[in-house]
């Protein structure tokens, strides 16, 4: 069974890329959201976690997938002022 959507948060605030790889490994969704629709990739958004946010792409996740209020990973990523996570996004827009 897939972990929660707090535990992936916990993962991910620890920039621990081993863990959500263990993660994905065992089915968890690299498109996970809560219930306002922050995606997984949107936290490592916030914290400019470039390997973390790598990891989820390659597994996956969309980064073009706004949250409730329309913000996507690259607005958060841009707001935050993290330009290596801008950079990546930008590599992988759709």
């Amino acid at each position: 069974m897939p972990i929660s959507y707090r535990a992936a948060q916990t993962i991910i605030k620890r920039g621990d890329e081993a863990a959500l790889r263990t993660a994905l490994d065992q089915h968890l969704d690299p498109n996970l959201a809560n219930s306002n629709g922050w995606s997984l990739l949107m936290l490592a958004a916030v914290e400019g976690a470039v390997p973390i946010g790598r990891l989820l792409i390659e597994r996956g996740a969309n980064p073009a997938t706004p949250n409730a209020k329309g913000e996507t990973p690259l607005a958060i990523a841009t707001q935050k002022n993290h330009t290596a996570f801008v950079e990546l996004l930008n590599e992988h827009a759709q």
